[in-house]
C-alpha cells in the first residue's frame, strides 16, 4: 500500500483493520511481554508503523521512554489523539524502508506490527532489517506477520476443503488490498534472514467477526496472525 492508501484509510482504520493489540484472545502478546521483563516500567519501546497507536494505548504505561513512527500523518494525528492520557510519547513520521539513523541502536524492545506485508519480498526483507537495526544490541524485536495459514483455511468453512502451502510467502488480495502473507516456516526464514537471534513464531487469534463470520464455524480454528519474536 501507498502513503496515500494508509492516509484515506486512518479515518476508518479501527473499523476495517484487525487491531491485533486490542483483540488478542489468548492473551499471548501480554504473556511475551511479562515473560520476557518488558512490562517493568524502565525499558524504551519504539514502535514502527504505530498506525493509530494501539500498542502504546494499551502498553504505553509499562514503558519509560516511547517513540511511535509511521508514514501517514494522518494516522499520526489519531494515534496522538487516542493516547492523550500518555503525552510522553513522541510521534515521528518515518518511513520503514528509510528510519532515521538517530532511531538505531535506540529502543529495548521494537514493535512492528502488519507493516512487513509488502507486495516486493525485497522491500520486506529490507523494512525487517531497519526495524533489527532499531533494537539496542540483545534487545527485542515484536512483530505481528499475517498469516498465510490462517488466511486459506479461513476459506475452508465455505469451500470445505483445506489449503497446502507450497510456498513460505505468497501475495493475497484483503479487502481490495494486495498484502504479503507468510507461513510460520516463511516468517522464521524472513527473521533469520534480518539477522535476528533467539527467534520464536506463536499464533495469536482474533475473532471470528473480523474475518466477516458472524458467528464461528463449528470445528475451525479462530483466524490468527504470527506473533514473531527474536533478539538483535
Amino acid at each position: 500500500m501507498k502513503v496515500e492508501d494508509w492516509e484515506r484509510l486512518a479515518k476508518v482504520y479501527a473499523k476495517e483493520v484487525c487491531d491485533i493489540f486490542m483483540r488478542d484472545r489468548g492473551k499471548v502478546i501480554s504473556r511475551w511481554l511479562r515473560a520476557q521483563g518488558l512490562l517493568g516500567g524502565r525499558k524504551a519501546a519504539l514502535d514502527i508503523g504505530c498506525g493509530i497507536g494501539s500498542f502504546f494505548r494499551k502498553y504505553g504505561r509499562y514503558f519509560s521512554h516511547k517513540t511511535g513512527t509511521d508514514h501517514s500523518a494522518r494516522m499520526l494525528h489519531y494515534a496522538a489523539r487516542r493516547c492523550r492520557s500518555q503525552p510522553e510519547i513522541a510521534w515521528r513520521r518515518a518511513d520503514v524502508l528509510a528510519l532515521p539513523a538517530e532511531l538505531r541502536a535506540s529502543a529495548d524492545l521494537v514493535v512492528c506490527s502488519n507493516v512487513i506485508t509488502f507486495v516486493s519480498l525485497p522491500d520486506c526483507r529490507r523494512a525487517l532489517r531497519q526495524v533489527r537495526r532499531a533494537a539496542r544490541p540483545g534487545g527485542r524485536v515484536l512483530l505481528i506477520i499475517p498469516s498465510l495459514e490462517s488466511h486459506h483455511a479461513m476459506l475452508a468453512p465455505a469451500s470445505g476443503r483445506r489449503r497446502r502451502h507450497h510456498a513460505a510467502t505468497a501475495v493475497v488480495r484483503r479487502d481490495e488490498r494486495m498484502q504479503r502473507f507468510f507461513t510460520e516456516a516463511g516468517c522464521t526464514q524472513l527473521a533469520a534472514g534480518a539477522g535476528l537471534r533467539d527467534i520464536k513464531v506463536r499464533k495469536v487469534w482474533y475473532p471470528w467477526s473480523d474475518e466477516g463470520y458472524a458467528r464461528a464455524p463449528r470445528g475451525h480454528e479462530p483466524p490468527w496472525d504470527w506473533l514473531v519474536t527474536g533478539r538483535r
